[in-house]
């Protein structure tokens, strides 16, 4: 080893080189560096180390490269511009770089064109110079000064200013895109459909084309599912459209179809993310409507009316005014028909799921949305009002499961009831040198109604000799039946007058800012106050057979509240440059909530029973209504809370060729502290709450340049009981249940493990999706319950139980069955598994037993689909099976059944008429009420015909022209099981005439 030279090489600024040569002696511990000049120099190795390590940190910062990045738009209609090619020099116009502009939206109307260019992570000028043939050259000069942990920097936006000659190359480019029928394309991870592609009926609305997309189901709520995963946003043309999913129902059932060129499934990047330049928060999965060119611009108008027998109507008005700019739009329906489904459609007519009740509704509104050129200022404003009227009838059989028997009882309900909401939202967006979004929120509802009901409990199964509810209770009521009599508990009729009313408003504000060094911080508030009050008049007539004794009642019942929340969070983010980021956080939230639970026994009162009054009446002077206060049963309550929160975020962020990865640490630590006042008879108290509350949140997730997708998750959550359920009172209000509270009641941890993945089928067009959840609850509360035999009254107190648990498997695919893609088939299959513990109702609430309950849920539901000029049918089938089984002794293992199949369609016939139907058999099998388990064929159809030039259109429908369908629902746990039969809209025919109007500018 002695007299060797080590020779290394390094190159500074100047592109010089130094030569060292080290050597070194055994028995030395020095090193003889020479330089160039061949100047010897004596360095200890410790020494050597650290030149050598400083000498390797200068170099990887040398290496390190930064995005420099922005946008080229029109300067005319603010979008994208194709094939610009984007040039990137030193402040001396020297080239430095060169490259053609990439695109986001290539095929939305006002597409983004953009570009990218790496550069050294230094300080330093730089011009950006746009070309494009039939544009002028454009130029943007951009200051590159502080570096730190940025790793990009947004140049402003570049607008070029078209020439005078070539204006027709767009339109021409547009006429291509139309000309494709191929209903899917895969984009990466973006699934882009095809509107024109899907055989509609004329006059269908957006609607009824996302039922008819493959992968793709939007339930009664209005909540749209992509491959099972729920969108968290509807956009139309990439912005908002009044956020929630009852908001979002006004456009997917008036924006007519014939308008839609597309409809993409994306995970979106949001304001604040686009300003920070990373994602901050996960990106949100939105479905983003695009409009055809001749309507992303200009106006349109929609309108229908339709008359039908039964007294059955439906109107709808909806106009569409947009610009590159801005969006107005304004909407008004008025209907009593229930369903939003057009004969033909895919969604589920059910014959047992109808809707409950009879409505009828009206409803108006407008939204109004606005940004500046640049697109760093927005403003979302909408109003609704709505009002609606219904009559509610419902029949109900419930078996309580004893010990020693089950317990029967059989009730008629009857509402009336009247609703009148306005809501308004404002959201105010602004993305400049920093980050603001206010939103305010306000509300005001009311409602009034009246109830009439019957009821009647049984020791034993009554419906051994009668077939049905109603039945059943007029012989009670009547007293015909000597036999049923005998099985008899107790009965009661009551009537209720309800009235309700509250108004709130809602302000929320969050302020974000990048700091020079690229990190940032953030602060959210938020506040709200909220006022509400109801008042019922109840009247009750029971009977008690074993004691043989009557009782009548005659309350009334004084609710008002109000409450007031605040909050605020200040956050500082580190975000470093390997992807990683650490957020800290620091929370605070005060709640107040006021109650006031009067309730009065007018039937107390001298003389009041033996005088006529009616439900409504009350005394004529307050001292006589005071003397008709139920101490016993009325409260106040001064509820506070004070939550101070302490939250460690970490999470990783990266987008590559291959894909985006996230995972996220959530791990938030809170302090909670619940105090109240409670006022009631004797009882004068104060009682209060101290929590440490831990809710970490784990979840990881990876989606594919290719369409891949997996996600993994694991989330805690700490629910404290509420306050009043503390309270060791006794409250018998309710004349045939009595509550009693406990102070004894703890916290319920859930906690929820989900995992999915889901890939598409390139070759056949397919998609399809795994996805697997399970909940453990800890702690979960739930109505220990005693019941006396000789009243039929029951006790019940809310007490801790655990075993409770659920696990729930979902898959479903759709694919292509053959080359020309005439024929698709589409399955969801959902198993989910349930196990029920609760508490059995004894005859003493101090001692209580167990009952476990698994029950088994399996759905599965196939569409065949094929489509070919202008006729499409879809062969639909699915299957719903309920199982139930205990090991106690005292429960009957049962399983019920709910099943359909058949076909939906539409054909253009000879003069342009167009045919529409859906043709489907429903059946129930094993259900207790004999008369449930039955076969009804539900069949719709409709014809319509279009004039001037498709701006009129006639129509002739008829709904459940066989007059077959019904209402029911099934409900299993470990205390009974219920059923429940609803009234609902009688068949009908409807003529519709619709017309429209479009203009461009």
């Amino acid at each position: 080893m002695k007299g060797e030279y080590v020779i290394l090489a390094f190159t500074n600024k100047q592109q010089d080189k130094i030569i060292l040569s080290i050597r070194k002696k055994i028995t030395s511990s020095q090193i003889i560096i020479k330089t160039k000049n061949n100047i010897p120099m004596l360095i200890k190795p410790q020494q050597l180390l650290l030149l050598l390590l400083f000498i390797c940190i200068g170099a990887k910062a040398q290496e390190r490269t930064i995005l420099l990045q922005g946008y080229v738009r029109d300067a005319f209609t603010n979008g994208g511009i194709k094939n610009v090619s984007v040039i990137l020099m030193d402040e001396d116009s020297t080239i430095i770089d060169k490259q053609t502009v990439k695109y986001i939206d290539e095929d939305k109307t006002y597409m983004e064109s953009y570009y990218s260019f790496n550069i050294p992570a230094s300080p330093k000028k730089y011009i950006v110079k746009a070309e494009q043939s039939g544009y002028e050259s454009a130029f943007s000069n951009y200051n590159v000064k502080y570096i730190a942990r940025n790793q990009s920097f947004q140049v402003p936006t570049i607008y070029m200013k078209r020439k005078s000659k070539l204006q027709q190359v767009n339109e021409l480019d547009e006429v291509v895109v139309k000309a494709t029928k191929v209903k899917i394309v895969f984009k990466g991870d973006t699934v882009v459909y095809n509107a024109d592609a899907f055989n509609l009926p004329n006059g269908s609305m957006l609607d009824e084309l996302i039922r008819q997309m493959p992968s793709v189901t939007l339930n009664s709520a209005g909540e749209i599912f992509k491959d099972g995963k729920k969108v968290d946003n509807l956009l139309l043309q990439g912005e908002k459209f009044m956020k929630g999913e009852k908001n979002q129902k006004i456009l997917l059932r008036n924006l007519p179809a014939y308008t839609v060129k597309n409809i993409k499934f994306y995970n979106r990047t949001n304001e604040k993310n686009q300003y920070l330049g990373y994602n901050n928060e996960k990106k949100e999965f939105v479905m983003d409507v695009q409009l055809k060119k001749e309507y992303a611009t200009g106006y349109i108008v929609n309108a229908e009316a339709g008359l039908a027998t039964h007294k059955r109507y439906n109107t709808k008005l909806f106009g569409l005014r947009y610009t590159p700019l801005s969006r107005l739009s304004f909407f008004s329906s008025a209907n009593n028909i229930n369903q939003d489904l057009r004969p033909g459609s895919d969604g589920e007519w059910d014959a047992y799921k109808a809707g409950d009740g009879v409505l009828s509704f009206k409803i108006a509104g407008l939204d109004w949305f606005l940004k500046n050129t640049d697109k760093s200022v927005s403003n979302e404003f909408y109003v609704k009002t709505l009002w609606r009227d219904g009559n509610y009838d419902a029949k109900t059989i419930t078996t309580t499961f004893l010990p020693t028997h089950n317990n029967y009882t059989a009730s008629t309900l009857h509402t009336n009831g009247k609703e009148t909401s306005i809501t308004a939202q404002n959201d105010f967006i602004v993305s400049k040198s920093f980050y603001l979004y206010a939103s305010t929120f306000f509300e005001y509802w009311k409602t009034s109604g009246t109830l009439n009901s019957k009821l009647a409990t049984f020791q034993a199964n009554p419906f051994n000799s009668v077939k049905n509810t109603e039945d059943l209770l007029n012989d009670v009521f009547n007293k015909n039946d000597s036999t049923i009599k005998k099985q008899l508990v107790n009965s009661n009729k009551q009537d209720s007058d309800n009235r309700f009313y509250r108004y709130g408003i809602w302000q929320t504000l969050e302020v974000s800012k990048k700091l020079p060094w690229g990190d940032n911080i953030s602060l959210e508030a938020e506040a709200s106050y909220v006022k509400e009050r109801k008042k019922n008049f109840n009247g009750y007539q029971l009977q008690f057979m074993q004691t043989n004794t009557n009782e009548t009642e005659h309350q009334y019942v004084n609710e008002p509240s109000h409450h007031y929340n605040i909050a605020a969070k200040l956050a500082y983010n580190i975000h470093l440059l390997n992807n990683w980021n650490f957020n800290a956080s620091y929370g605070y939230q005060q709640n107040y909530q006021y109650d006031s639970f009067n309730r009065y026994r007018l039937d107390k009162l001298s003389g009041w029973t033996n005088s006529r009054h009616r439900l409504t009446d009350l005394p004529s002077t307050r001292d006589s209504l005071l003397l008709a206060m139920d101490l016993n049963n009325s409260y106040q309550t001064w509820n506070r809370f004070h939550v101070h929160s302490g939250t460690m975020r970490i999470f990783y962020d990266k987008e590559g060729r291959k894909g985006t990865t996230r995972i996220d640490f959530l791990l938030p630590l809170a302090y909670k502290y619940n105090c109240m006042n409670y006022l009631r008879s004797d009882i004068d108290t104060l009682v209060s709450r101290r929590d440490w509350l831990f809710t970490p949140t784990i979840s990881y997730s990876f989606r594919g340049a290719n369409g891949k997708n997996w996600q993994l998750a694991y989330n805690m959550e700490v629910t404290t009981p509420d306050l009043k359920q503390t309270i060791r009172v006794t409250d018998t209000s309710k004349p045939l249940s009595v509550y009693m509270g406990n102070g004894d009641l703890q916290n319920t941890t859930t906690h929820s493990f989900s995992a999915s993945y889901g890939n598409i089928i390139q070759k056949l067009k397919g998609q399809y999706y795994l996805s697997a959840d399970f909940k453990l609850f800890h702690q979960a509360v739930g109505n220990a319950m005693s019941y006396n035999t000789t009243t039929g009254i029951y006790t019940y107190q809310p007490r801790n139980i655990n075993g409770n648990w659920t696990a729930e498997f979902n898959n479903g695919f759709s694919v292509c069955l053959d080359k020309r893609r005439i024929w698709t088939l589409e399955n969801n299959m959902s198993l989910k598994l349930n196990n029920n513990v609760d508490f059995v109702t004894l005859n003493s609430i101090q001692s209580y037993g167990i009952s476990k309950v698994r029950n088994f849920y399996f759905t599965d539901g196939i569409k065949l689909t094929v489509q070919k000029n202008s006729l499409r049918i879809a062969f639909i089938g699915n299957i719903d099976i309920h199982n139930s089984k205990s090991l106690n002794s005292y429960f009957k293992t049962f399983s019920v059944c709910d099943f359909y199949y058949g076909l939906a369609g539409n054909y253009t016939l000879p003069y342009d008429i167009q045919f529409a139907t859906d043709l489907k058999m429903y059946g129930r099998r094993r259900y207790s009420d004999q008369s449930s388990n039955n076969n009804c064929l539900v069949w719709n159809a409709s014809l319509v015909k279009t004039f001037m030039h498709d701006r009129l259109n006639i129509s002739i429908t008829g709904y459940d022209i066989l007059q077959n369908i019904s209402n029911h629902t099934y409900i299993v746990n470990g205390q009974g099981r219920e059923e429940t039969f609803y009234n609902n809209i009688p068949s009908y025919v409807m003529l519709t005439i619709g017309y429209r109007i479009s203009k461009k500018p």
